[in-house]
């Protein structure tokens, strides 16, 4: 158990910080570009005059963003002047760049539960120690539970079931064993992804939250109340749910459209997912990645005037579609 929760440790800390620093060069690369644009208007004869680009918030709904003016569209020289240094300022107004670029910024950045870089965030006051040494006494409780989840109620199993794949000698038997398998593991990875969950989205994001006095704990909505997979990958994981809005989806949607928009970005969220499953099991078989891949057909079956709006129907679908999905995905991996 130890070796495997190290990698899953090296692994999404790795992805974790290369979405930090992605987020972190792009956009101040953005406010480097609008920081040249409005010196550049001391000469008015010789700079754009093209409109000031927002860059796309990380928690500003999409439907909610101001239209894009168009390049023919003559931006007044005061008000793009305005525009342009209001995107240099931070919305709480106490950093402008490039002040923003020291250090100690970038260093609190990292620690930051999340992983959308701003100028600013908001703060709490100060430090709750009772609840920070809570959460960090949680996040031992929860690794000794899924320690004892893994050693009793799945490595069992696995071992068994791997033995006897290597005496079978049809693709019947092949198959008897590994639907045996899957069923015998629902529940233990259900407890098991429920647990991790836990341990990541309440109480280590929690335990950072309160180190770094982070006052947005809005890490994961009610997904559990999911009726299709969008709604799901909206709320269950909602620091990647912004990342890939703002960095992906927000970038690509205006020169592709919303529909490849969309399609770009369970891409590359699939393509994530299948490498962390590659690092953790040292294989690369492509189920995570066809089965999120697979999900985008089953959303649009749950949208049609047919499916749509019964809501119970749709949770109980998701729910039995979760609760397989995770026995089966793990079960190939680890024995096929």
């Amino acid at each position: 158990m130890v070796p495997i929760l190290g990698s899953v440790f090296l692994t999404l800390h790795t992805l974790v910080l290369l979405m930090k620093m992605h987020s972190y060069a792009f956009y101040n690369g953005h406010l480097s570009e609008t920081e040249k644009r409005l010196h550049a208007l001391d000469n008015p004869s010789t700079a754009s005059k093209a409109p000031a680009y927002q860059y796309p918030a990380s928690k500003q709904p999409l439907a909610a963003g101001k239209e894009e003016q168009t390049e023919g569209e003559a931006a007044d020289l005061s008000q793009l002047r305005e525009d342009l240094a209001i995107e240099l300022i931070s919305p709480l107004g106490s950093v402008i760049y490039p002040n923003n670029l020291t250090w100690s910024n970038y260093t609190d950045y990292l620690f930051c539960p999340t992983l959308c870089y701003e100028l600013e965030y908001p703060r709490t006051s100060g430090i709750v120690w009772s609840e920070l040494g809570y959460k960090i006494l949680a996040v031992f409780g929860v690794i000794f539970l899924l320690t004892i989840t893994s050693e009793e109620f799945i490595l069992p199993v696995m071992s068994e079931s791997a033995l006897r794949l290597e005496t079978v000698e049809s693709a019947s038997e092949t198959a008897l064993i590994l639907a045996e398998s899957i069923s015998m593991l629902l529940w233990p990875f259900m407890i098991t992804f429920l647990l991790v969950f836990l341990v990541i989205f309440e109480y280590v994001l929690g335990a950072f939250a309160e180190i770094t006095c982070f006052a947005d704990r809005h890490f994961y909505s009610d997904w559990w109340n999911s009726t299709d997979w969008l709604e799901f990958s909206r709320e269950w994981n909602i620091p990647v749910h912004h990342f890939f809005r703002r960095h992906v989806y927000s970038a690509s949607r205006p020169h592709i459209g919303r529909p490849m928009a969309t399609l770009i970005t369970f891409l590359i969220s699939a393509i994530g997912h299948e490498i962390v499953m590659a690092c953790i099991t040292k294989k690369l078989r492509g189920y995570g990645f066809l089965a999120q891949m697979s999900q985008l057909p089953i959303v649009m079956l749950q949208r049609t005037k047919w499916v749509k709006g019964k809501k119970v129907l749709n949770n109980v679908c998701f729910w039995c579609s979760m609760i397989l999905g995770l026995s089966m995905m793990c079960s190939l991996y680890v024995l096929l």
